[in-house]
């Protein structure tokens, strides 16, 4: 089966500039992609722009899906992070991420992670996906909430997302103790950010260690202002 992770920046068209869910929709399709993490996504809100687009995407595709909304837009309506799946949904549940001071300059978010298991053909497999901060102490905070639901999870687990770190960072640690990077396969540690001229990796996908990797890919179609991963998986 394929896993796939893609910031889609709301559905916001890299190079025109209009959100266009189709195109996210045919760029699934396209890979393949079986159990897919999207960061950034709108929820239906006051807002025109402001949809279901998890649904909406999901209905093009005709998978299922759950929407984990991390913020509340004022005005406009809720932001976060979305699960499709092309196997049946057992349960899926969102997390939020421990709010942390804001000490210092810069910009700091609400985050949250979703967890859900999917009943692939009767074999059971947990997907986590999460949208790390910008903050060092939000990344902190992240990590350790991906790392709890991998550590409650009873089936072998994939963890996707934009973490907003780049390889080296020594925040990616506790989840590298505990599972796999698909980056250590050939094509899978090419940068994914900006999606027109890539320069720096910052989505990830991991893998537990029953799970084997049979393909990794960074497909350079430019959709969104981030690269998707997508990942041929056997458990």
């Amino acid at each position: 089966m394929k896993a796939m992770t893609f910031n889609i920046q709301h559905g916001k068209d890299f190079l025109k500039g209009n959100i266009d869910l189709k195109k996210v929709a045919d760029a699934i399709k396209a890979e393949g992609g079986e159990v897919v993490c999207l960061n950034e996504v709108y929820g239906k809100g006051p807002h025109p722009h402001f949809t279901a687009q998890a649904k909406e995407i999901a209905e093009y595709l005709g998978y299922e899906w759950h929407f984990a909304p991390a913020i509340k837009i004022m005005g406009a309506g809720p932001y976060g992070n979305a699960f499709l799946s092309k196997y049946p949904i057992i349960k899926a549940e969102t997390v939020p991420v421990p709010t942390v001071p804001r000490t210092h300059e810069g910009y700091y978010e609400d985050r949250c992670a979703f967890c859900a298991v999917v009943d692939v053909e009767g074999r059971y497999l947990t997907v986590v996906g999460c949208h790390f901060g910008l903050q060092p102490e939000e990344q902190v905070e992240c990590v350790k909430t991906v790392c709890d639901l991998i550590d409650a999870s009873v089936y072998p687990v994939v963890l996707m997302g934009d973490f907003n770190v780049t390889p080296e960072d020594k925040v990616l640690e506790p989840i590298r103790q505990r599972l796999k990077d698909s980056a250590e396969m050939a094509g899978g540690n090419e940068a994914t950010f900006p999606s027109d001229k890539p320069d720096i990796k910052i989505d990830y996908l991991f893998y537990s260690p029953e799970i084997t990797l049979e393909e990794v890919t960074i497909p350079k179609k430019i959709v969104s202002d981030h690269l998707p991963i997508v990942a041929q998986i056997r458990f």
